[in-house]
């Protein structure tokens, strides 16, 4: 079977998105190839969206990985956060590829991005903060 041209194309992005992952260009690319398995996922033949769906989960997996990894280190610059928390939310598009890990995974860049941005500021307002972040997470 011929895969699909979207498919094919998807394959190319997310393959260039890996290899550039910290970088703007690698965000695209990442999001050019979820928006496209997105569409196959939504109008191929049931074998085409299964491959679109296992090929989100594979990069997702990775990606969050990738996160992860550069969540080890605990003094992450603000830019690096932004960046991380940008590739995370790629994956919201794609329902397939959002897992419970992923959404701990967004809550840690999140907590650590409310940490820089509260800087300074008394640690009450900080508090605040946190807790609507825990509402909105459904109390983690």
């Amino acid at each position: 079977m011929v895969e699909p041209q979207a498919l094919v194309e998807a394959r190319r992005s997310l393959a260039e998105a890996e290899a550039g992952l910290d970088s703007a260009d690698g965000l695209a690319q990442l999001t050019e190839g979820l928006a496209l398995l997105d569409d196959v996922m939504g109008e191929g033949p049931p074998a085409t969206e299964r491959t679109a769906r296992n090929l989100a989960s594979a990069y997702a997996t990775r990606v969050y990985q990738h996160v992860a990894d550069g969540l080890n280190d605990r003094d992450v610059p603000e830019p690096a956060l932004e960046h991380y928390f940008k590739l995370v939310l790629a994956f919201d598009r794609v329902s397939a590829a959002v897992t419970a890990a992923a959404q701990a995974l967004k809550i840690d860049v999140v907590r650590r991005l409310i940490d820089r941005y509260y800087e300074g500021y008394p640690p009450e307002r900080k508090q605040r903060v946190l807790e609507e972040l825990a509402q909105l997470a459904g109390g983690d």
